[in-house]
């Protein structure tokens, strides 16, 4: 090469190196020293959704799902049984009636005296079953009504052993219908001692009310134990943290550009990841499309690579 040409690309060079693509309002810069990052105009930002928020403390959540039905409170029902063997006469009580305390349900003839005697109701209630019909031979002892007071119910969940050492009274539980949130967070009040040899389960108990009688003994529902909630000093949702070069980074929003930085990540729940190491409480980072930013990073070594 002749002495001059070396001369102008040497001049040349500064400036070459210097030089960024812009594609679209996306301003994508390089520098293998340092953090890769990106530049995009407010207008790009605002077109793919990126949103920017400072990370900062957040409850962190460790969980356990629950199968779980609906149960009449035991406490709260009685079954109506006839006090001598007899034929039913009358029937005045019907499934799904609700009924007062001492209402008359059912009249039988006593078999061994002919006289008639009346089956009343224990407790204040909704019949929730029914074993007799007009004519029939009951006998003594026999459950022919079961009348319960439905205003409160219990959840009974089943836990499994695994999971036996985590699940405890006073533990916190949201429940979920259809995946849907059934309202709001209600607490375990009871454990059984004994696992069932049967289910290999032990049973977590929920009380709830239910006067407004949404809830139905039967229903099955997945009750979300909260066995761990603790505060993090760092923490961004979790879509912020997203895997680039191979670990997990988060998009830093410094002057103008979006750097990714390395972090190290704690524990994490369906809504927030703990950052341990890499960031600081009030560092403003892309809460929201930072999916994008990597992968315009993606490109942008892609186009380097195919530069070379």
């Amino acid at each position: 090469m002749r002495r001059s040409n070396l001369l102008i690309v040497l001049l040349l060079l500064p400036a070459m190196l210097a030089w960024t693509p812009v594609r679209g309002g996306v301003d994508l810069a390089h520098d293998h020293d340092a953090a890769d990052h990106v530049r995009l105009t407010p207008a790009v930002q605002a077109e793919f959704g990126i949103r920017v928020a400072a990370a900062g403390p957040a409850m962190i959540e460790q969980t356990v799902s629950l199968p779980g039905e609906v149960r009449p409170d035991a406490d709260r029902l009685v079954h109506i049984t006839p006090r001598y063997d007899g034929i039913v006469t009358e029937v005045r009580a019907e499934l799904g009636d609700r009924v007062a305390a001492g209402q008359v349900m059912a009249v039988v003839e006593n078999d061994a005296t002919l006289a008639p005697y009346s089956l009343q109701a224990g407790l204040a209630g909704t019949v929730i079953a029914k074993h007799l019909v007009r004519g029939e031979a009951v006998g003594r002892g026999e459950a022919v009504y079961v009348v319960a007071d439905l205003s409160r119910v219990w959840v009974d969940l089943s836990v499994f052993q695994r999971d036996l050492a985590r699940v405890a009274p006073g533990q916190a539980v949201r429940l979920f219908l259809d995946h849907d949130l059934a309202g709001p967070e209600a607490t375990i009040a009871y454990m059984t001692p004994v696992v069932d040899p049967e289910t290999r389960t032990a049973t977590a108990r929920v009380v709830l009310d239910n006067a407004g009688g949404r809830w139905r003994p039967g229903m099955f529902l997945t009750g979300e134990v909260v066995v761990e909630r603790r505060l993090a000093a760092v923490a961004v949702p979790v879509g912020a943290v997203q895997t680039v070069h191979g670990g997990p980074a988060v998009f830093v929003a410094e002057d103008d550009a979006f750097h990714a930085r390395p972090v190290r990540v704690g524990s994490n729940d369906a809504a927030h990841v703990e950052i341990v190491a890499g960031l600081a409480a009030g560092e403003l980072v892309a809460v929201a499309g930072a999916f994008v930013l990597k992968a315009e990073l993606e490109k942008a070594a892609f186009d380097d690579g195919h530069n070379h």
